[in-house]
């Protein structure tokens, strides 16, 4: 009985955990006047999060766009923020904004806290709006 017990114990620690949790999706619209096309807010976005310490990658033609930044890299468990802009609909030239964490390791999702802000979104939001480029508001989908 003993060694049964022992064995589903290090089975549930071996077998690890994932748990994704996301912010709040937003929308990014071009200012008034301005036209904020794919290829010029995913080059605004790529430097934004470059220099925030993500690793990007851009494919306008797809309309996609995909940064990732390791938030913990320990040997049990590691943690990545992930950032996501598609486009959102072709005649009010949008985007959609998400954000989310990804948890893997050995951490049990229990002990994982299940609301996540990235702030790197919400200063890139703020920068948007200061260069007059767009303006962001909460996805309402």
């Amino acid at each position: 009985m003993t060694r049964t017990v022992l064995f589903l114990l290090s089975l549930s620690v071996l077998s690890g955990c994932t748990n994704v949790t996301g912010d709040t999706p937003r929308t990014i619209s071009p200012q008034e006047a301005e036209n904020l096309t794919a290829e010029r807010l995913f080059s605004v976005a790529d430097t934004f999060f470059s220099e925030a310490g993500y690793a990007c990658s851009a494919d306008a033609d797809a309309g996609q766009f995909r940064c990732s930044r390791a938030l913990r890299d320990l040997y049990i468990h590691q943690t990545t923020a992930e950032v996501n802009i598609y486009p959102g609909g072709e005649e009010d030239k949008t985007h959609r904004m998400i954000a989310t964490r990804w948890d893997e390791g050995l951490i049990p999702g229990e002990l994982i806290a299940n609301t996540y802000a990235n702030d790197d979104v919400e200063a890139f939001c703020a920068y948007l709006a200061s260069e007059k480029l767009g303006r962001c508001s909460d996805y309402q989908g």
